[in-house]
């Protein structure tokens, strides 16, 4: 454990003593070993690593040589002629030994950077760290393990109140090292006079065999973090289950809502509601569609997906109070807003005795104004504008909700087996000043994952 607790500027009054350092690494020591060395603290560390494996090395003849050069105390191979980044005897498929780099410190907080032989930084997308120990490429990536250069944090940083116990036992330290009174750690000899005798006293210090320290406020936080009194952390180990790589997943891009998709392998769905995401205007207007893109952590890849998001709709019917045709163009007025546009479905019925102008899938052509609508029969002939009592049916004229799904399958090829995305709902009908143009509108935007299997829900009993 080389990694301080504490420092010795925190130790107020104490930190200019020649013994601060000293007190300092030692309670940092003994609270790393009596808390059962689950804290080690944290550093952060740059470290040089070089490819142990060449193929070109174990081939008799080769037109690419290597000198092993001295750098800074370690002896690496060198191509002659060039670094040879792009070398393939180097390159693979991401999953190659030769992309993978385990790093010396555990556990790996964080990864700075990684550097390649001339120095340059590489794209932290081309890589990963699994099991808080190793950099893996990811599939695709060009970088090599080659005499690489890693700027890393690792450890594991002790909780609040073994830094505040790392302060005191250090502050006493340097009062015992120095000889002052006031020090508070338990004395080994204790000398007592009464009635003229002088006798001495040896305390058998129990308490460091429970491994504590005789401080109220250190011996709290020991007893708390190692209430077991073990000398190591624990560790399960069977050789008859193989080790498999944990990977910590990035967090949600957004801030997590009842909207996000969690997909399970059979599949992930939504529902969402108009008046929640202000799409109100969706209703009552059956010209627009919708659909979702799904994009991945890094925006790298964006896909339509077209069919994955349904308005559900139900259909709407308002009475008639105006009818006539002209050549084979009907011309309808409704009694309230109908909400229409070019391109909407609509069924006639009821209509004053001409069956011409009635049937169930009308395509309406016109919409002068927000009651009347156009659409064009098979029949032909003029038909008198006259007040009119049918009733005419808008194909799918309420909506309320959008429902989205989406398969494993598809999300995956998109997402990657690690990271979380996001997908965006539009909306979208031909506009009504130019129909050869397309009117787009985002809806919403929200967080879409992929897991194996569904939440635990926590079950508190009392």
């Amino acid at each position: 454990m080389s990694n301080l607790w504490t420092n010795v500027e925190d130790l107020g009054d104490y930190a200019d003593s020649e013994y601060a350092y000293d007190a300092v690494k030692t309670a940092s020591q003994l609270l790393w070993s009596m808390s059962g060395r689950k804290y080690s603290g944290t550093t952060t560390v740059t470290e040089r690593y070089v490819s142990s494996y060449d193929p070109f090395l174990r081939l008799g003849a080769s037109s690419t040589t290597h000198i092993p050069t001295l750098i800074n105390g370690n002896v690496e191979n060198l191509r002659t002629g060039g670094i040879g980044i792009n070398s393939d005897s180097y390159l693979g498929d991401g999953s190659s030994a030769n992309r993978t780099v385990r790093l010396r410190g555990r556990k790996v907080i964080k990864i700075h950077n990684v550097r390649n032989i001339a120095g340059e930084i590489i794209d932290p997308t081309q890589y990963y760290l699994v099991e808080h120990s190793t950099i893996v490429g990811t599939p695709g990536s060009t970088w090599t393990s080659a005499n690489v250069e890693v700027t890393y944090t690792y450890g594991t940083p002790p909780p609040a109140a073994g830094q505040n116990a790392a302060r005191i036992l250090a502050t006493e330290l340097v009062k015992l090292y120095t000889g002052d009174d006031t020090c508070a750690l338990p004395q080994r000899v204790t000398s007592v006079a009464r009635q003229g005798v002088s006798y001495t006293i040896l305390d058998t210090q129990d308490f460091i065999d429970e491994l504590r320290t005789g401080l109220y406020a250190v011996d709290l936080f020991l007893k708390s973090t190692n209430p077991d009194k073990a000398r190591a952390r624990s560790r399960v180990f069977s050789p008859d289950v193989p080790k498999a790589r944990r990977i910590n997943p990035k967090p949600y891009i957004y801030t997590e809502t009842a909207s996000d998709i969690k997909v399970l392998t059979s599949g992930g769905s939504v529902v969402l509601y108009l008046d929640e995401i202000n799409a109100e205007f969706l209703k009552d207007d059956a010209a627009w569609d919708v659909y979702i893109t799904v994009s991945n952590y890094t925006d790298s890849t964006t896909t339509t997906l077209s069919t994955a998001a349904v308005l559900n709709r139900s259909d709407r019917t308002l009475d008639i109070t105006n009818s006539y045709r002209t050549g084979t163009t009907v011309t309808l007025t409704t009694s309230a807003a109908h909400g229409l546009s070019v391109g909407s479905l609509v069924a006639i019925d009821g209509t004053n005795g001409n069956p011409s102008i009635e049937g169930n899938a009308y395509v309406v052509t016109v919409v002068p104004t927000s009651t009347t609508f156009k659409y064009t029969t098979a029949a032909s002939g003029t038909i008198t504008s006259a007040a009119d009592t049918g009733v005419v049916t808008i194909v799918g004229g309420n909506a309320e909700t959008i429902t989205i799904n989406v398969t494993y399958s598809e999300i995956l090829a998109i997402l990657g087996a690690r990271e979380p995305g996001v997908y965006d709902v539009y909306c979208t009908r031909p506009s009504l000043g130019n129909p050869a143009v397309n009117e787009v509108i985002n809806l919403l935007t929200a967080n879409i994952s992929l897991q194996l299997s569904s939440n635990v829900s926590t079950i508190y009993t009392l």
